[in-house]
This record gives structure tokens, sequence and C-alpha cells, in this order.
């Protein structure tokens, strides 16, 4: 038994691969792909008695995919949220896949390879099935007028609340941006003329599809991977950037260079930065608000766009909030993006140790363009919002798996690995026990606040349920019963909180046959209405208040 444990376990990155698809494109046979990858933990469990060799990511992801199942407790679309399920599934897979399948450095290596030949098919792949008419600020007919049309059509779970028949150029953006860093990595810091050569070439690809997508949000994403590689290159470009950045304000500001700018751009340019720009805001409003009202659980897996249009009793306007942060605490709640950011600093903590070990030629390339990636990420994510859960990510699982092998592979082997009670010295002691320590004298103060946000957080859970269920009437009254219970006990505990009194108002004053379901659209006049939740008018900006 053993013995066939061991050799499944060693063929964990074949049967990964298998699973791949089944995940990332969820669909009836999602089931048998969560089947290989539990085959391939419970064999690695059984041959080398643990799951896993652990890492300085363990703890915030072990966070997330709990929140994951919390999330689904509150979702009004259960169809969605085990498609965004599914994928979370494949990205922790693919993450642990990676620390426990790369044992070599080669095969760390071969692994960045890949990295950089799935860049560029994600550009090939790009280039013919995204929609260019989305999104763009400026035409040139001259170039897109000679395109070829759209091949690639109609990939199965998209996991949106419409399904759209071509890749949206901004997700395109987003994928091309963190995986470009690869290769420019390996341009400037690689090793082997073929390798670099590859590399230049893929990024060469990469660059001109992005640049066709017009993604003010890709195109900052990329700017932070080529910052963060120059400045790993030399730290005199720190100096140069302030310097530049100095001039162009300079520039713009006092010799006329923004004036000039403006005129030439189209009105119809203008038109569309603006409503970018405005529709950023409101949309990041929105998920803030999601997470005011159900910061325990968050408002339900991927079900941004089935929430918006229940609040604003019409068309969903976005389907995720357009901000990394306050898509994944919307998705999976205050807990969830804590770990999130738990999850950044276990990775930075992992870059610096390899860091210290002065990794060579294209080990130290591959370490910078991950490091690269997730900043790319990080700065798309400021625009836009590619979680964990989306299936660009996946790429990132992928970079973050392969940082922590490298920290694996960077200690000597002859190095004994030291205790976990011998490491928890008097330092690492005051690093935990004074944050516990404020935590929970922070629950203790305001634990009637916490208390009263909780059943808040049930009364809209109950509530969102009421508004789905437009077709069934007697079960809608009954989620409304439960959500003012609910809400008259979160009083009990905060009775100042006024955004509970307008909702308990509501609640009590709901006709439930009244309610529109998202997909159609309603007059925010019609009586009977609440005068709700997320919607950008005056209303909301009070109830924000």
């Amino acid at each position: 038994m053993t013995r066939f444990a061991a050799a499944v376990a060693s063929r964990e990155l074949l049967l990964l691969g298998l699973a791949t698809p089944l995940l990332l494109f969820p669909g009836i046979w999602s089931p048998l792909g969560v089947a290989l990858i539990a085959l391939t933990w419970a064999c690695r469990w059984i041959a080398f008695g643990h799951l896993s060799a652990r890492t300085a990511m363990d703890a915030p992801i072990l966070i997330m995919m709990i929140m994951t199942v919390v999330a689904l407790m509150p979702s009004v679309a259960m169809d969605l949220s085990l498609n965004r399920m599914c994928i979370y599934l494949l990205g922790v897979a693919l993450f642990y896949g990676m620390v426990n399948g790369l044992h070599t450095e080669r095969h760390i290596h071969y692994t960045g390879i890949a990295l950089v030949l799935l860049g560029l098919a994600v550009a090939v792949v790009g280039f013919l099935g995204t929609d260019w008419e989305i999104g763009k600020l400026i035409e040139i007919p001259a170039i897109y007028g000679r395109l070829p049309g759209p091949i690639i059509r109609g990939l199965p779970g998209s996991g949106v609340i419409e399904e759209y028949d071509l890749f949206n150029p901004r997700v395109v953006a987003g994928a091309l941006a963190i995986l470009a860093a690869v290769p420019l990595a390996y341009l400037v810091f690689g090793e082997g003329w073929k390798l670099r050569l590859l590399s230049g070439l893929t990024a060469l690809v990469m660059a001109a599809v992005l640049f066709l997508t017009q993604a003010p949000q890709g195109l900052l994403g990329l700017a932070a991977a080529l910052i963060l590689i120059a400045v790993w290159r030399s730290r005199w470009f720190l100096v140069s950037l302030v310097l530049g950045l100095g001039g162009l304000l300079v520039a713009w500001t006092f010799l006329g260079v923004g004036q000039r700018v403006g005129d030439r751009l189209t009105p119809e340019t203008i038109d569309a930065l603006s409503f970018g720009f405005q529709s950023r805001i409101v949309n990041g409003l929105r998920g803030i608000g999601m997470i005011r009202d159900m910061p325990y659980t968050g408002a339900g897996l991927n079900t941004f766009p089935v929430i918006d249009g229940l609040y604003s009793f019409g068309r969903a306007n976005a389907d995720h909030a357009h901000n990394l942060l306050i898509q994944t605490g919307a998705d999976l709640g205050i807990t969830g993006a804590v770990a999130l950011l738990a999850l950044l600093a276990g990775f930075g903590y992992t870059v610096w140790r390899i860091h210290r070990t002065r990794p060579e030629h294209n080990q130290r390339a591959l370490l910078v363009g991950i490091c690269g990636g997730v900043a790319a990420w990080l700065a798309y994510g400021l625009l836009d919002s590619i979680t964990l859960g989306h299936k660009p990510a996946m790429a990132l699982w992928v970079m973050l798996g392969i940082s922590a092998s490298m920290r694996f592979r960077s200690v000597p082997s002859d190095v004994e690995p030291v205790p976990f009670l011998a490491r928890f010295n008097r330092r690492w002691l005051l690093v935990v026990l004074v944050p516990m320590l404020l935590l929970l004298a922070f629950i203790g103060l305001t634990r009637h606040k916490l208390i009263g946000a909780f059943y808040l957080n049930l009364g809209v859970m109950e509530a969102h349920r009421a508004l789905a269920a437009v077709d069934t009437p007697d079960l809608a009254a009954q989620h409304l019963f439960l959500a003012e219970e609910y809400m008259r006990r979160s009083l009990e505990w905060d009775p100042n909180r006024q955004r509970t009194q307008r909702l308990l108002k509501w609640v009590t004053q709901a006709d439930s046959s009244r309610k529109r379901f998202p997909r159609e659209t309603a007059s925010s006049q019609q009586p009977g209405l609440p005068l709700l939740w997320y919607d950008s008018g005056p209303q909301v900006r009070g109830c924000l208040a």
C-alpha cells in the first residue's frame, strides 16, 4: 500500500495536469478533478506521513479556503459560487503541487520556462478570442480594422452572471501583465542566449497584445513589474524614477504639457476615461457597503453581480468591485481580506529568505519574475480585480508555489532544520502575543458592536434570500420574517446603529410580491421599493454615512 501511495504521489504533477481543465472550466466532470486532487493528497499522507511540506503561506491559505466554504452560506446564486470555489480549490492544489512536486533546481527551471510558454499561449489565445470593440479608448482603424475576426469563442465556465462569447480585453490585459514579468526577468537576468531569445520574443508578443487591449490597469501592472525588475537590477533606478516623475510633474503642470495632451484627446476618449474612473469609485463603494453589512461571511462567493442587481433593482452594472482587496472582502468577508494580506506577508518573508541565499543566474531571474508578477497583480488590482479565485490567478498560485519550493531548495542539505519551538524565542513571542492581546482588548471593548454586526450579517443574508425569491412570495415572506428577527437582535446589542434601523424599517414595510429579480429593471421611484442599499444615488450616499 505504501509503495503504491508513493508511486501515485510521485506523479502528482501529472494527475494535477489532468485535473486542471476539469476545475478550470467547471462542469459535470469537476467532481472527478476534485477526486484526483484528493487522491494525490491521501497518497502523500500515506507514503510520507504528512499532507504537505510546510510553508510560510500555509495558515493564510487554510483560512482563505475555510472562508470559501463559509461564503457559500449567504450565496443566492450557488452555481456562480461553486464555479468560483472549484477554481479556488484548483489554485491551492497548484500551489502545493509546486511545493511538493518540484524536487530539484532543474525542475524549478523547467517550470519557469513553462511559465514563459504559458505567457506566449495566453497572448496568442487572447489575440484570437478577445472582443476588441469593448472599452477602446482610441480608435485606430489602421490597426483594429485589419485584425482577424475572433476565432476562439465560447470557452465554458466563465463564472459570471452573463455568459460572454469572447474574452474581455481588461481580463486579458491583467493575465498578460502578470505573466509578462517572467520573460522580462529572464531577458534581463537570465543565462543562455536561447532562453533570453525565447523570453525576449515572448515578451514582445505579449506586450503587443497588451497594448491592443488599451487597458490602463494592464499597463499599470506592466509598469509595476518593469519598475521592480529595474530596481532589482540597479538601486540607482529609484533615483532616476523619482527625478523623472518630478520632471514630468513640472512639465505637466507648469509647461503646458497636460493642456496639450488634453487638447489632443477626443471627447469620446475623455468620456470613456471619465466613465471608467467614476464607475470604479461607485463599484468600490458598493463593495465596501457589502462588506459593511456582511463582514463575517461576505456577500456570497462570486455573487457580486447578483447582489448588486438586487440592491439596485436593475441590471448589475459590474461583475465585481474593480478593486482586489474590496472584492476579496465582498467575496470572503473581512477575514478573507485579512488572510489575503497575510498571504502576501508570507510570500514577502519567503522571498526575503531566498534572497539571503543569493540565488544565481536563472534561479535569480525566476525569483525576480515571480516578484514582478505579484507586483503587476497588485497594481492591476488598484483599478480592477483578479482575485485568487479567477482563472488568470492560476498563474499566480503557480508562482507562489514555485517561490515556496525555491525556499526549500535554498537550504543546504547538510543543515538540520531547527524545531519550531526552538525558534520561538522572546522576539517572536512578542510579535505573536502583542497583536493577540491588542485583538482581545479590541474585542472586549467593542463586543456589543461586534455581536450587533453578527446579527445584522444574518439579517442581511435573509433579506437577500427574500429578494431573490421573487417567484415564491411565501418563501420570501419567511425570509423577511427571519431578517426582521435578526435585525431586532442586532439593535438590542447596538441600538445606535442607524444602518440597522434603516434596513429594519425596510424589512418591516417590504412587500415581497413587489421585488424585482436582478435581470429585470425597475424604477427607483416605484412605490414599495426600498431606499436601497448600494446604489450610487443620493439615497445610498446617505446610507453610507
